[in-house]
């Protein structure tokens, strides 16, 4: 059995008076109780607490020693509980989706080492979830506390990065705009080919997630292969991952990515990321977090986040 340090404020309690009916007073609870509590401890310790002398209770030698003890217990007990619940209220723990994008990561270092220096006495934790838990579902259901977006544009917006709208209680703010390239694995039969247009690539499926941003980004990306004469059909699958799109694909499939963002798959020989000669999309990156779930702590990084992701954007806010 463990010590219970109930059962060790009680003792301490109880050693004041040495009186069973006045300290289970004291302590709101009834003598048999009580004296349940103090005969456990005595089974712990393996000893006899108190001696009866001249028909009254006094602690035994034991019992002293056990009382120094107890106190110190309590004492350590109760500062490490404030402690905890001090630290507790100016530290936070954020998750964060971030689709293995350097960039994103490499800002997230640097706003976390300004939180650190301006706010020294809160602490911060940034924990990673990569892959499908950057979206827009991830943060309403609170998997992530912060992500990296990835809206594809459309031809039509001629570069221009674009407003996305979010759901009641997204936040969000642009970060910047990249660039989307093309995935595909060995059983493609335009691997080794050296030059791909979006030509070579008529009457294929491309492999993308189930997401409702995944769903969008399909039908942007058909867009612009459909501008340059050639048709492709989105296939929207769910996965617990996007890079185990990477291995799914057969034949006349392909994806698309994220310039720039890495992964042990994505250096494999078999997995080819690559451009099409036709065009380049702009991938438009934002920046959200569901700030009803952050508390104040979260809140503070986020602005710090914010200044030093986006200085120049600091007014697009998040609806």
């Amino acid at each position: 059995m463990s010590l219970e340090t109930a059962y060790l404020h009680e003792y301490i309690v109880f050693s004041r008076s040495l009186n069973f009916a006045q300290a289970a007073t004291e302590l709101f609870v009834s003598q048999p109780t009580l004296r349940a509590h103090i005969h456990a401890l005595e089974d712990e310790v393996g000893a006899a607490l108190t001696i009866k002398r001249n028909g009254a209770l006094e602690l035994s030698p034991t019992g002293k020693l056990f009382l120094k003890k107890a106190r110190a217990i309590v004492k350590l007990t109760e500062e490490s509980v404030e402690e905890c619940r001090a630290f507790s209220a100016a530290s936070s723990s954020l998750v964060v989706g971030t689709l293995d994008y350097p960039p994103f990561e490499e800002v997230l270092v640097r706003a976390l080492a300004a939180f650190r220096q301006d706010c020294p006495d809160q602490h911060i934790e940034i924990l990673f979830a990569s892959g499908t838990y950057a979206n827009v579902e991830s943060v309403v259901d609170g998997k992530v506390d912060l992500s990296i977006f990835a809206h594809v544009q459309r031809p039509e917006d001629n570069g221009i990065p674009q407003p996305v709208s979010m759901p009641d209680g997204v936040a969000r703010f642009y970060f910047e705009t990249g660039e989307c390239r093309f995935w595909m694995n060995r059983s493609c039969p335009l691997f080794e080919q050296e030059r791909i247009t979006a030509r070579d690539l008529d009457g294929y499926t491309l492999l993308l997630g189930n997401s409702q941003n995944m769903v969008a980004a399909g039908e942007a990306v058909s867009s612009w292969f459909s501008r340059a004469g050639a048709h492709v059909e989105p296939d929207n699958q769910p996965c617990t991952n996007y890079l185990d799109l990477y291995l799914s694909g057969l034949g006349e499939t392909f994806g698309i990515a994220l310039a720039g963002s890495h992964s042990g798959l994505r250096t494999s020989p078999d997995i080819r990321i690559f451009a099409v000669e036709d065009f380049t999309i702009p991938c438009d990156l934002h920046v959200l977090s569901n700030e009803a779930r952050l508390d104040p702590c979260g809140k503070a990084f986020l602005e710090q986040l914010r200044a030093i992701a986006a200085p120049d954007h600091s007014s697009d806010g998040g609806e």
